[in-house]
């Protein structure tokens, strides 16, 4: 078999042989040698179950299908004539009835390679024949044993659903939805159902489909617009709003109810700035704990200013002992700032020559004439 394979391989012609060539001996292969191959499958495969289900037979038939899987892979147009001809394929799923596993895992390997060409001559002929029947039948007697039989009949419906394939979505719903609607610890053939009953409603309601299409893409090219904008207010966001406490969360809440209409791109990126902004709320927070914040009340607790003609107020006039001189400068007054947290600091004001100036001759004219001529010595 693997010397046949080796032959048959499209890849191993090229080197040697023109495309002209190459069709000529594939015309030769399917012609004279590919019904000498597949002599002992019909052979075997006359009736409902395999005639000889000895492991020799099923041994020999395995190797068929797997050099008849490997030409459905390689081979389009002569396997594909051959294949229909022939009717190799309802042969094939006879031996699904087979006691040995493996030769019945390679007859479904061999229709999942078939149906995984998505070709609408095989899928005709699949519905033509009613070829899912021994696929169901086989499932139904493997009951409800978790094996490789089980798997791989599943998977080929998955696939069929995922890959929405109408027409068959529709011939396997239409003719063996009855046999297959109590299987419920997989969402495979449900999701099959509603498949079905979505095309029926395009199909009922063609303008209706084309109106969801139309706002379906509209809603999500408005919402893509939406999401870039948002992204681009995010990062041009100045850090000074966030360090005074005006923290700006993007308005992304509103995007949630459409989410769906999203692909997983924009959701993921959704998400990630929705959590980066938290971050950015919570490091704001904790930074206006040691600084001031932007709404607070100022209380001034500064003593008030002592009369002249106060025998107090002789330590604070100018000559006297602790004094300062009238050319030197004076410290700025602080101001006691109480927060809306309860902390109190001081805020010193900057100097400012001209208020001192002014201070002093406001304080010069309000002395009595003895002081002035003291001053002025």
């Amino acid at each position: 078999m693997g010397l046949l394979r080796t032959l048959v391989d499209p890849e191993n012609m090229l080197a040697t042989a023109n495309k002209t060539e190459k069709t000529e001996f594939l015309s030769f292969f399917y012609k004279h040698c590919m019904h000498v191959l597949s002599a002992p499958l019909l052979a075997n495969t006359t009736e409902d179950k395999p005639s000889k289900d000895d492991f020799q037979t099923s041994q020999l038939l395995a190797l068929i299908l797997e050099l008849l899987t490997f030409c459905v892979e390689h081979h389009t147009y002569h396997i594909k004539n051959y294949i229909i001809n022939k009717d190799i394929l309802r042969r094939v799923l006879v031996l699904t009835a087979s006691r040995h596993a493996f030769l019945a895992l390679c007859a479904l390997r061999f229709m999942r390679k078939i149906i995984g060409l998505k070709d609408e001559f095989y899928n005709r002929y699949i519905m033509r024949n009613f070829l899912f029947e021994p696929v169901v039948k086989a499932f139904l007697n493997n009951g409800s044993r978790y094996n490789l039989m089980n798997s791989a009949i599943i998977e080929m419906f998955e696939y069929v659903r995922v890959e929405d394939m109408k027409s068959l979505t529709t011939h396997v719903v239409e003719n063996y939805w009855k046999a297959l609607e109590d299987i419920d610890y997989v969402q495979t053939f449900k999701g099959l159902k509603l498949r079905y009953e979505q095309q029926r409603e395009r199909q009922d309601n063609p303008k209706l489909d084309s109106m969801r299409s139309i706002l379906r893409n509209h809603r999500y090219r408005r919402d893509a617009r939406t999401l870039e904008d948002e992204e681009e207010m995010w990062f041009n966001t100045d850090e000074d709003d966030l360090e005074e406490g005006e923290a700006v969360v993007p308005p992304s809440d509103k995007m949630k109810s459409e989410e769906d209409l999203m692909d997983p791109i924009s959701k993921f990126m959704e998400r990630r700035k929705l959590k980066d902004s938290e971050e950015k709320e919570v490091l704001a927070k904790s930074n206006l704990t040691g600084r001031q914040s932007p709404s607070f009340k100022l209380s001034f607790s500064s003593a008030p200013k002592p009369s002249l003609t106060s025998p107090s107020s002789a330590s604070h006039l100018p000559g006297s002992p602790g004094s300062l001189s009238i050319g030197a400068r004076t410290s700025p007054p602080t101001t006691a700032v109480t927060t809306k947290g309860g902390l109190v600091g001081l805020v010193d004001y900057p100097d400012d020559d001209e208020e001192d100036e002014e201070d002093m001759e406001n304080q010069e004219e309000t002395l009595p004439l003895s002081k002035k001529a003291k001053l002025g010595s």
